[in-house]
């Protein structure tokens, strides 16, 4: 189980990655939200979305997890503050996999059924906004009955991390089973079904359908973009949503609870904290504005007795 040497393990990687992923966040946000065409672009709303819902688990869910990590309990140990953790913990974790699943299937609207889907407010809102808005308000719906309301008793236990839980998913199995799958392995099965599906559809098109007016430059951006973090979010949720089914299934052993609460468990956070390192890989230009930039400049020389001339140096800075 949880050993104090883990502990500290764990403690010096997330604090140390905390601040630098922080700053990340905040200049990729920025940058989409000041940039007027990034801004109103369609395939950037998503991953706009998914930053902020990282932006929130890596400064106010992670916080709580470095102090239970630097003492070993859960503190203020008393039942509305866990209450309030397990909320926003799952909340936050079953969000990502969700929105994750969207972006993915939005892809493919935005490449192949542009014109079809999109091209009318109206169209928009529908096949757009909407699916944000309901995904926030189902999943919020959801957790909130079921971790403030749900008719069971809550047995926290302020020595293990989230206080061990709520009890809706050990009173009710099923209901437990649905959200690990409904809300966790589901979607990222079919992210993985989704994305295939997307690079096979781009592969199609391009070599035996030459004739389709599709302008593969203009949507290199869409289809390379969210590519890492896709990547990295499907490392770290697939192994814990998988081992989380197979305890639930099956019965938890010893050895795989240990696995799941000291190591599978905290991929979810480290994973959000490298989410806006690996965004930078998908939208270089933002870092690119960091870099130090070379600018040449005209410089004049001596004149040219013979002509009278003066000559022109180019140099760079």
């Amino acid at each position: 189980m949880e050993t104090v040497e883990t502990r500290r393990m764990k403690f010096g990687i997330f604090i140390t990655l905390q601040p630098p992923s922080i700053i990340c966040y905040l200049a990729s946000i920025h940058y989409i939200l000041s940039h007027r065409g990034t801004r109103q672009a369609l395939h950037h709303h998503g991953p706009l979305v998914l930053l902020f819902v990282g932006l929130i688990t890596v400064i106010f869910d992670l916080s709580m997890i470095l102090d239970f990590l630097r003492t070993g309990v859960v503190t203020p140990s008393n039942e509305v503050y866990c209450s309030t953790w397990i909320f926003f913990d799952m909340l936050l974790y079953a969000l990502t996999c969700v929105l994750m699943l969207w972006i993915s299937i939005e892809r493919h609207i935005l490449i192949f059924h542009n014109q079809q889907l999109l091209d009318t407010k109206r169209k928009r809102f529908f096949a757009h906004y909407f699916p944000i808005a309901f995904i926030f308000g189902y999943l919020i719906v959801f957790y909130a009955y079921n971790v403030f309301f749900y008719p069971c008793n809550n047995q926290y236990d302020y020595q293990v991390v989230v206080c061990s839980g709520a009890c809706f998913a050990f009173a009710n199995p099923i209901l437990g089973l649905y959200d690990q799958f409904a809300n966790s392995v589901v979607p990222y099965l079919l992210i993985t079904i989704v994305n295939v599906g997307l690079w096979l559809r781009i592969v199609w098109q391009k070599h035996y359908r030459m004739r389709r007016a599709v302008d593969w430059r203009q949507h290199r951006k869409i289809i390379v973009q969210f590519a890492p973090v896709l990547i990295v979010y499907m490392f770290g949720y697939l192994t814990y949503g998988s081992l989380e089914c197979y305890n639930m299934i099956h019965g938890p052993t010893d050895l795989s609870t240990t696995i799941q609460q000291v190591y599978f468990f905290y991929f979810f956070y480290l994973v959000g904290l490298l989410h806006p390192f690996v965004c930078l890989i998908g939208t270089p230009e933002i870092y690119r504005k960091w870099l130090p930039k070379r600018n040449r400049q005209i410089v004049p020389t001596t004149m040219n007795p013979r002509n009278g001339m003066s000559r022109l140096a180019t140099t760079m800075f």
